[in-house]
């Protein structure tokens, strides 16, 4: 099968039932969310308000160029595909009884989401003068991100289409 195919065969088998649309979306409104708040936090941390959360998040419209908006919007529908994908599977290998630890739901869950949050995240440590560096001002992270994200989400719909045999006692 290509792999738009078994994207498109688990898409139909994941969003069949409306709560992981629901994931999906909330995930997406998160991560484009926490981009805005982690790069203001310390005037969050001293002068919190929803009107200012609000204010921040609609600032992310109207601050950043035009590439970077569509990056993270990418990023963040991308994110929470991943999320929902990656939820079914728990959700199934649970229903079928296979046993998994919390890290490595965790690590399913959270790990290929990251990407949406790198740019953020690499301000918070002090890294946001390596941008500068970058050829193209760090454009480059936000097309690794979509790229990570594109494999995982090839990888979890191969998880999501291989059928599995119930071995009978």
């Amino acid at each position: 099968m290509k792999w738009h195919r078994e994207v498109i065969t688990a898409s139909r088998q994941v969003y069949t039932p409306p709560i992981y649309r629901i994931t999906t979306m909330v995930t997406a409104v998160i991560l484009f969310s926490l981009n805005s708040l982690i790069r203001n936090y310390r005037l969050l941390v001293h002068d919190f308000s929803l009107s200012l959360v609000f204010s921040l998040i609609k600032g992310t419209l109207t601050s950043l160029p035009p590439y970077a908006i569509i990056t993270l919007i990418l990023t963040s529908i991308l994110g929470g595909i991943v999320v929902a994908f990656s939820t079914f599977i728990i959700g199934r290998q649970l229903a079928l009884g296979i046993s998994t630890s919390f890290t490595g739901i965790i690590v399913s869950v959270f790990a290929p989401a990251c990407p949406a949050c790198a740019l953020s995240l690499l301000s918070i440590v002090g890294l946001g003068g390596f941008l500068a560096v970058l050829p193209f001002k760090g454009i480059e992270l936000g097309v690794l991100g979509i790229v990570i994200l594109l494999s995982s989400l090839i990888y979890l719909s191969k998880k999501i289409n291989a059928t599995v045999c119930e071995v009978k006692q």
